[in-house]
């Protein structure tokens, strides 16, 4: 801005300047010429009323630096001349104020010289004897005086054009720097020059609207950063050429990376083909779906084209839910099998004495097994609903506060036949309070110290040890029998698994007494671990919080 007043200013001065000495020269020349015809004309009408004789006198006293005179005769011919010998002057009959001075007493005129760049007036009278009187000066002409004055007042000029720069630079200096310092944060700014103040206040009030702008557009910016930030699914940004805008924390942690993707290629995140003709595809405008397997974990990955931004992919976790889809199915089919084989003997027995084929004295064998059948199935049936009641979340209220002592007791007294038969002893030492479902603590001390005894040894022992602190409760089932490999053990808690499938059956177990126990151990927010080795026997540590 200082720039541009100061060009138009020295701009304006110069030409100023210059249009000023040309109208002061074309004034001057006027007034020159205007005082020379004057001169002229008072010279000549002097001699009006007298003869050539008389005027020849006085004419030979003009010096000719004062004007020219002339002296013609009625005839044409020059009589005298104080610049020229008259003898080298033809005829003046056809000069244009010898004319008019004969006919009409008086004539005047003027030629200008291209040459010499000068101009010349005349101005001639009648005198009394019909002669002719013509005065004459010469003087240059505006352009031979522009010619002669040109050096001077190009001088001039050029100091006043230098004199109009630092003016000029000054005063722009002047009136910008009062601008320079205007405070618009002020309310109200102050403001220099009064004309300004409608500029200011529309700039005071666009500032105003385009930090409520700004506040909101960060406010939002914020809001949208920190709901992607907190989304447990993965958010990945692309623009419209497949660079990534964005990366929330949960995509970060997926793809081991930070803020730094940004920029960057898809490629760099994800070396996948199938994820690479997807992501081209919804850049096109078509959504796209696939399931990405990374590092043990599934992700359902949606991948959505964003109006005028680009792409807009998801990374869904659906580890747990494929597991669990897993598990159902797994369940679902370990069930039809557990159900069809008792039901299948049942029916065996059942068809067999229906038909008359079993003899009477064997009758009460095939009741025994049908009875014992049917025991297992409403067993396993009694266990699958626990399990379903478990997997609901509803055990029910743990207000009530039990005595592990006693539930132990009360477990081993149940078992106490079955103990004897499998010439194993059960002892239950320590002692604990905790607030929780007592059917439920029940249901599990029973499952640990039944699973003790069927898979002990004759002469064996369950040792059942209970140890309260401030901090937590601890309740540990150990048994001297045919122990667990290190394999099984990461599985024996999945429902239906059987470490020793042959001794499982012949005991007569489900497959889900384990999982039974670990549910209702989560349930009550502890936790479980297993140990031991093969023949070596085996021992469950249960930790409850306190």
């Amino acid at each position: 801005m200082r720039k541009r007043i100061f060009r138009q200013m020295a701009g304006l001065v110069t030409l100023g300047i210059l249009l000023v000495s040309v109208v002061l020269c074309i004034l001057f020349y006027h007034r020159l010429a205007s005082q020379a015809r004057t001169d002229l004309q008072e010279r000549a009408q002097m001699f009006e009323k007298d003869d050539s004789g008389r005027a020849l006198r006085y004419l030979r006293q003009v010096r000719p630096e004062d004007m020219r005179v002339s002296l013609i005769s009625q005839d044409g011919a020059v009589l005298f001349d104080n610049m020229v010998r008259s003898g080298n002057l033809g005829d003046h009959l056809d000069r244009e104020e010898i004319e008019e001075a004969l006919s009409m007493g008086h004539g005047e005129s003027r030629r200008f010289s291209d040459t010499l760049g000068t101009e010349t007036y005349y101005y001639a009278v009648r005198l009394s004897d019909d002669s002719v009187l013509r005065t004459a000066k010469t003087i240059h002409s505006i352009g031979g005086m522009f010619a002669d004055i040109l050096p001077g007042t190009a001088a001039v000029v050029l100091l006043f054009i230098l004199i109009g720069y630092f003016a000029s630079r000054r005063l722009a200096q002047r009136v910008v720097e009062p601008i320079n310092q205007v405070d618009l944060s002020g309310d109200p700014p102050d403001v220099p020059y009064d004309e300004l103040a409608p500029f200011v206040r529309t700039i005071t009030e666009y500032r105003s609207q385009i930090e409520q702008s700004s506040e909101q557009l960060k406010k939002r910016t914020d809001t949208i950063q920190a709901i992607m930030n907190q989304m447990e699914e993965g958010v990945v940004l692309f623009d419209l050429r497949g660079t990534i805008l964005s990366v929330n924390k949960s995509a970060a942690r997926i793809f081991h990376t930070d803020s730094t993707a940004e920029g960057k290629n898809a490629l760099e995140l994800l070396r996948d083909l199938e994820f690479s003709g997807k992501l081209r595809q919804a850049l096109q405008g078509h959504r796209g779906e696939m399931i990405l397997k990374k590092e043990g974990k599934e992700y359902r990955v949606l991948i959505s084209p964003v109006s005028h931004i680009g792409v807009a992919v998801f990374f869904l976790n659906i580890t747990e839910k494929s597991q669990a889809e897993k598990m159902r199915r797994e369940f679902s089919a370990n069930v039809s099998h557990e159900l069809r084989t008792p039901l299948t003997s049942i029916y065996g027995n059942a068809e067999m004495l229906s038909a008359g084929m079993v003899r009477e004295e064997d009758k009460p064998l095939f009741y025994g097994k049908i009875m014992d059948e049917a025991s297992r199935l409403i067993t396993l049936i009694e266990d699958i609903m626990m399990l379903s009641r478990l997997d609901e979340g509803k055990p029910g209220e743990f207000h009530e506060q039990v005595d592990l002592a006693e539930v132990a007791s009360e477990c081993v007294d149940a078992l106490k036949q079955k103990a004897i038969g499998h010439q194993v002893a059960v002892e239950v030492t320590g002692s604990g309070i905790m607030a929780a479902n007592r059917a439920l603590i029940y249901e599990m001390l029973y499952n640990l110290i039944d699973n003790g005894i069927k898979y002990n040894k004759a002469g064996g022992c369950v040792a059942v040890r209970i140890c309260q602190s401030k901090k937590d409760t601890v309740l540990t089932v150990s048994d001297t029998g045919i122990g667990i490999s290190d394999k099984d053990q990461e599985r024996i808690f999945e429902r239906f698994y059987r470490a020793d499938k042959s001794r499982s059956k012949k005991s007569g177990g489900t497959g889900l007494g384990l999982a039974i126990v670990k549910h209702i151990v989560l349930a009550h927010g502890g936790r479980i671990e297993v140990s031991g080795r093969p023949g070596e026997g085996t021992r469950f540590e249960i930790v409850f919080p306190g």
